[in-house]
């Protein structure tokens, strides 16, 4: 109760400052988020509280007395509130008593000429609020609110105001049909809508009337009328219960002939699409209207619609309108997935049972088969095999239409080869635009032809070309097409990329899918190739080695040869080198899922990758390459690679790789790259060896990554590679899959050790002993103290979490109280009874661990340095407050301070400049100026946490709380509370900043 008080209190105070007159703001946020808000359900209890109805009573009197006196941010503010407001049956009433709809009417009568977008779709959706109650559809009805829902949708407004309103127009269409059953009204809303063509078409009383042949005006009047025709008619397509739109469309206003009639007025193909795309829309929607009653239509019943779809065809190719005949195929095709259940399997036409989704996608098709010009295309048995296929689906009526698409082309200047790439071009990326709707059946159709269409791009010059070709089709041949048409050759590969990725094509349902990587290899050598399109062929020979396209991997042949994979080697080495970093990380990406796959799935990859020497030049460009995102997909790529034996023992572990991982994640800039760095770090950790003199260099980098980095991303994956840590120091103290077996083979001994309680709680102490001495616990725990990013503290307590319970079922905590028991035992007897810990930092870190192991089965809960012994919790705490006493921390403490005076100090455009030369420093002179060294001895700042502190921290911390605390933070930062005290003090600074100086 406190907390909607407070809400409300802070609401009045802002709504109050919303009515003034010099109320300014320049922030639109504020009154999304409020809107955002209240539409909430927790928050529903504003929208009853009376100030909310007093406030919009205020605020539309301040209006209907002068509109400019109130924001007009505001305004649409008010009006969206209104809206939620009258979701209440009991506010409604209220509203009806205050008489506000009314004064909004009013406003949209005096003032809508100064209406903003925001508040015309604040009015839209006020109304569409009120329409959902029998008294507001009286309302409506009996105001005729639906006159100023058209005028938006006729006039030139915003996307979303025109969306809006016919959506609620067709709303009000089908409540008065369906619901209310009042004709009268729905004539009337048709009659208002379709007044435009009635006036500019026919007259009654007059058999003609003059028309101006494309006339601008006309075409913009009538455009807006079709559009929201063709809305309303697709509606009742989408609609559970039958609307009679349609019907009384076709019977009072014989929409279909006067729609017709507008083909005479005008040769604008724009305009023309617009018309058909009424005419087909209405088509539908008749159908639907007049044949459907339950399940489905009867095949018989489509008769008559096949034939108007056959005919509007054929008048877009008789006027020469190509491309209307390719955008009207997809919209039949679109409206015909609309019907969903309502369509049979086939339909007849004219006693002649067709698939009609087979008789679409093959006209949608033909300027896709146009451009197959190659006689020897037409000699390949598996392409006469496609032509037939193609025949056997299609209808007489197809058939025709596919002969006079022909013959309009060829005798024209259409013949020229980029119109006909140009619709080739629209009508893949049309088929593309459905690949949620399109069946598998018609999808291998597209598919096929794609692959014929790419191999017109292939370079051959021996080959037998037709010898009927016109001489303006001298382009058409051979590899002219990568120069003339390149676009088309982009949206081939993108097709076919989209289509294997999606539907999973394989050999089984079409064979063409085996020459895919050849004919995409033999592209990809051609000099021409564009940016986009090598980008696009990359993945394309990605995906399909993926998916195991190659003759070779379908048949699993543990070999390359005789397959185009051989020809992929010297492509991808000279893709390596291409001056865009697109091509260059496209082609690592390959080379990552080749190596990916060489593992287990195709081990003849191994050979391929170390033949052609990639992971050399991977490594250099992991070094050295310009571009961010290449340096971490090669980094990504040799991730891979170092789980290949025949690469990891030939150049790997004779390369720099190592030291070069260390130096990214300590002076890389990139977040990316550190990440890919620290990922190709754990890999080599878990599946090889690091080198003992990286030991030290390994652990400080880790708390390096922890605990100072400033990408949260590495940070997490550190966590992980620590969490590598804790498995590897469990699986060598012999524990299995999370469980310590009964007896396992000492390495200490060399004997089968029996694991009773007390082993297990010894070699338990040993693991921990050796967290702690490499600086795990320490940093653990000031990752929990301290880290404020969400995911990091989650990986963190996940990691703490799973640890406890794996040992849960070892009684471990009744070590840590034994060890608490022991803490009374003089330090000076603990002390000559074990050696100290710490150790010489030139030592590494392996020399100390058989001392350390003594030190824990004497159960010491203490760390001794040279000036005494020191808890771990105090430890922690110096490390917070000073890092490290060594002369080097000091000095980078220093330059720290340095550094921020001189940013407090300096102009922001000086640091610009000094930023920007640096950087062209680092790009002409790479080099030149040495890094600072990595501290090798940094994690030795955190091995002072022994497990008894390590434990009581946990103990203290309550991860749970912990957690919450962090959850209920971020929840609190975007609460309603919260951002009302944001607008409340931007307010406060908007007023203050009214007598600022400007610059």
């Amino acid at each position: 109760m406190e907390h909607q008080q407070q809400v409300v209190q802070r609401l009045q105070r802002i709504f109050e400052v919303f009515l003034q007159e010099n109320f300014a703001t320049t922030n639109n946020v504020y009154f999304e988020k409020l809107i955002t808000h209240l539409s909430e359900k927790e928050n529903l209890f504003v929208l009853q509280s009376p100030f909310a109805v007093e406030w919009v009573d205020k605020c539309m009197t301040a209006l209907t007395e002068d509109f400019g006196k109130i924001n007009p941010k505001v305004t649409s503010f008010m009006l969206y509130f209104c809206s939620l407001l009258v979701q209440n049956e009991w506010v409604m009433l209220m509203v009806r008593e205050r008489h506000l709809m009314d004064r909004v009417l009013f406003l949209i009568k005096t003032s809508r000429h100064r209406f903003s977008p925001s508040i015309k779709l604040g009015c839209i959706r006020l109304m569409s609020a009120v329409s959902r109650y029998s008294l507001g559809m009286a309302y409506i009805g009996g105001k005729k609110c639906w006159d100023y829902l058209i005028e938006l949708c006729n006039r030139d407004h915003t996307l979303y105001v025109v969306r809006e309103a016919r959506q609620l127009l067709y709303e009000l269409l089908y409540r008065f049909s369906v619901k209310a059953k009042d004709e009268n009204v729905v004539l009337e809303i048709l009659n208002d809508i379709i007044k435009p063509l009635r006036d500019n078409v026919f007259k009654e009383g007059h058999e003609s009337i003059m028309i101006n042949v494309d006339d601008s005006e006309f075409q913009r009047k009538m455009s807006s009328t079709l559009d929201l025709l063709s809305y309303l008619f697709e509606q009742t397509l989408e609609s559970e219960e039958k609307a009679n739109i349609a019907h009384l469309c076709q019977s009072y206003h014989n929409l279909g002939r006067n729609i017709w009639k507008l083909t005479e007025m005008t040769q604008n193909s724009a305009f023309l699409h617009k018309i058909m795309h009424a005419l087909a829309s209405l088509h539908f929607a008749i159908l639907v209207q007049d044949e459907w009653h339950e399940g489905q239509i009867a095949p018989e019943k489509f008769s008559r619609f096949g034939l108007h779809f056959y005919n509007s065809l054929k008048f877009c190719l008789i006027r020469h309108q190509l491309l209307n005949f390719i955008k009207l195929v997809e919209l039949y095709h679109v409206l015909w997935k609309k019907l969903g259940k309502r369509a049979p399997p086939e339909i007849l036409i004219e006693n002649s049972s067709v698939k009609f989704e087979n008789q679409l996608i093959t006209l949608q098709l033909l300027p896709v088969l146009f451009i197959l010009r190659s006689q020897s295309l037409s000699e390949e048995e598996l392409f006469e095999n496609y032509l037939m296929k193609l025949l056997e689906i299609s209808c007489e009526h197809t058939m025709r239409i596919c002969y006079i698409f022909r013959d309009t082309i060829i005798p024209s200047e259409n013949t020229a080869l980029e119109v006909v790439a140009d619709l080739a071009y629209k009508a893949i990326h049309g088929v593309l635009s459905m690949q949620n709707i399109l069946e598998r059946e018609q999808a291998i159709l597209v598919f096929q032809a794609m692959i014929y269409a790419l191999k017109e791009f292939i370079s051959d010059a021996d080959c037998e070309r037709s010898s009927n070709l016109p001489k303006s089709c001298k382009g058409w041949i051979g590899k002219e097409f990568m120069t003339s048409i390149p676009n088309v050759l982009n949206a081939i590969l993108t097709g076919l990329h989209t289509l294997i990725k999606r539907y999973h094509i394989s050999w089984k349902e079409s064979i063409e899918t085996t020459c895919v990587v050849n004919t995409v290899a033999v592209i990809l050598e051609n000099p021409n190739l564009t940016e986009a399109s090598t980008v696009q062929a990359l993945k394309l020979v990605q995906l399909s080695i993926e998916h195991f396209l190659s003759p070779n991997m379908a048949l699993l042949v543990d070999n390359l040869q005789g397959s185009g994979l051989v020809c992929l080697g010297p492509i991808i080495v000279k893709r390596y080198h291409d001056p865009a970093w697109e091509v260059r990380d496209s082609t690592l990406e390959l080379t990552t899922s080749i190596a990916k796959i060489s593992r287990i799935k195709f081990p003849a990859f191994q050979q391929f990758l170390y033949d052609y020497k990639m992971c050399p030049i991977i490594l250099q460009m992991a070094k050295n390459d310009q571009e961010a995102y290449v340096r971490a997909s090669a980094l990504k790529c040799l991730s891979k690679m170092v789980m290949i034996n025949v690469i990891w023992d030939n150049v790997l572990i004779n390369s720099d790789l190592i030291e070069h991982l260390f130096h990214t994640l300590f002076h890389e800039s990139e977040g990316i790259v550190r990440k890919e760095a620290i990922q190709t770090l754990a890999v080599i950790y878990e599946h090889r060896k690091i080198p003992t003199q990286y030991t030290d260099t390994l652990y400080s980098t880790l708390a390096h990554c922890v605990i100072s980095d400033l990408h949260w991303e590495v940070k997490v994956e550190a966590l992980r590679f620590w969490e590598l840590e804790f498995k590897k120091q469990f699986t060598n103290q012999g524990m299995i899959d999370g469980t310590f077996p009964t007896v396992t083979f000492s390495k200490e001994h060399k004997k089968i050790v029996t694991l009773n309680e007390k082993e297990i709680k010894l070699r338990i102490m040993k693991v921990f002993h050796e967290l702690s001495q490499r600086g795990c616990l320490g940093v653990i725990l000031k990752c929990l103290r301290e880290d404020c990013d969400l995911e990091v503290l989650k990986t963190a307590v996940c990691m703490v979490h799973n640890l406890l319970e794996q040992l849960k079922k070892y009684n471990f905590e009744s070590i840590v109280d034994d060890m608490k028991e022991s803490s009374s035992i003089p330090s000076s007897t603990s002390s000559s009874s074990s050696p100290s810990n710490t150790s010489n930092p030139s030592t590494p870190l392996s020399t100390s661990l058989d001392a350390s192991v003594n030190n824990i089965m004497n159960n010491n809960p203490f760390m001794f340095t040279e000036e005494g012994p020191m808890s771990g919790s105090d430890a922690l705490n110096a490390t917070t407050q000073s890092p490290s006493h060594s002369p080097t921390a000091s000095s980078l403490a220093a330059k720290q301070d340095e550094a921020i005076d001189y940013i407090l100090e300096s102009q922001d455009i000086n640091i610009l400049v000094a930023q920007y030369e640096q950087k062209l420093l680092l790009i002409n002179d790479h080099g030149s100026e040495p890094l600072p060294p990595i501290d090798s001895n940094l994690y030795k700042t955190y091995t002072s946490v022994n497990i008894k502190e390590f434990m009581q921290s946990i103990k203290a911390l309550d991860l749970k709380k912990l957690l919450k605390n962090h959850n209920d933070w971020l929840l609190g930062s975007e609460s309603f509370i919260s951002l009302l005290d944001d607008i409340i003090v931007a307010i406060k600074c908007a007023d203050d900043s009214l007598f600022a100086d400007c610059y």
